[in-house]
């Protein structure tokens, strides 16, 4: 199976990454001065015409006055990150400071994983078809592993994606007395996924059992920087203050990597007698428990940030 794995946690738009980039040696004063320069920057953008609520106050979805702001999209790679900034390194060498989204579902990591990386209880959600018995017709052939977000972080038209049970995804009312058929989103905890595609999910109160496509994608999306490493590739929409465009105000960032989490790690080199084993023989495979501490809400640093 190729595996595409995304995740959401809300926790972290509003944590602070505090020391993260510490083995990056990217800290320092210098570091804070620039940080701090970007949040004037964005402070005076805010004061003329962003929002009520203000930038990383939780609000809706940021609007600006046309005549003041301009739209822009580029790609990058992540260099920092700071609270709810990060520096990207733009396709022409610039490095610009972008804040979060105010939607935390507009921050995305997405990365690829393999079966391997799969655990029981991990939530997850796919669509499928059930015939007139309630019983799926076919296999399926993508399945999202994500991290569950508290209700009010989640924005209304996509609060079925993470309310766990068997909804109709053409949104029909159920006949009362008949099982439900026809495209359905099912969100739950995987029970089982057996090397023969078996699949069993616990959707709520409804437990839920259908067979896997051999070439089925799994996506897992992060809301926060817990997996994100610098270097990896970023593409930023949003808004920016002329004739500043190095500072900017997402509406949307997505972070991709070209790691594939799940992966048999090699066997470490055992140390010679009277040596230490090196930290990457000694480092596993950390994105099965980043997710098991998104759901805790208390994860460490396995990667740029603490998923709060």
């Amino acid at each position: 199976m190729n595996i595409r794995i995304l995740l959401n946690n809300a926790s972290s738009l509003a944590s602070t990454n505090t020391g993260v980039f510490s083995r990056l040696g990217l800290g320092g004063l210098a570091h804070c001065i620039f940080g701090l320069a970007g949040l004037v920057g964005f402070a005076s953008i805010t004061a003329a015409d962003g929002p009520a609520g203000g930038f990383g106050e939780g609000g809706g979805a940021a609007v600006y006055s046309a005549a003041a702001n301009e739209v822009t999209e580029f790609k990058g790679t992540l260099k920092d990150a700071r609270g709810n900034l990060i520096t990207v390194t733009r396709e022409d060498g610039t490095d610009c400071l972008v804040m979060f989204p105010d939607e935390i579902t507009g921050m995305n990591f997405v990365a690829n994983a393999l079966p391997a990386y799969l655990r029981r209880g991990m939530p997850i959600r796919f669509a499928t078809v059930l015939g007139p018995t309630g019983m799926p017709l076919r296999p399926i052939d993508k399945i999202e592993v994500y991290s569950p977000l508290p209700p009010k972080a989640v924005p209304h038209s996509q609060m079925s994606r993470f309310t766990p049970g068997v909804q109709s995804a053409e949104r029909k009312k159920p006949v009362r007395g008949a099982p439900l058929s026809g495209k359905v989103d099912v969100v739950g905890n995987l029970m089982m996924l057996t090397p023969q595609g078996g699949l069993a999910v616990q959707a709520g109160a409804t437990p839920v059992q259908t067979m896997v496509s051999p070439d089925a994608k799994i996506e897992i999306r992060l809301n926060n920087l817990t997996l994100a490493q610098p270097g990896d590739a970023v593409s930023v929409s949003g808004f920016y203050q002329p004739p500043d465009d190095t500072k900017v105000k997402a509406s949307r960032i997505t972070i991709t990597t070209d790691r594939v989490y799940g992966e048999e790690q090699p066997k470490p080199v055992r140390a010679q007698r009277g040596k230490r084993a090196t930290a990457a023989e000694k480092k596993p495979d950390e994105a099965p428990a980043a997710i098991e501490a998104a759901e805790a809400g208390n994860a460490k640093e396995p990667g740029l940030a603490p998923n709060l």
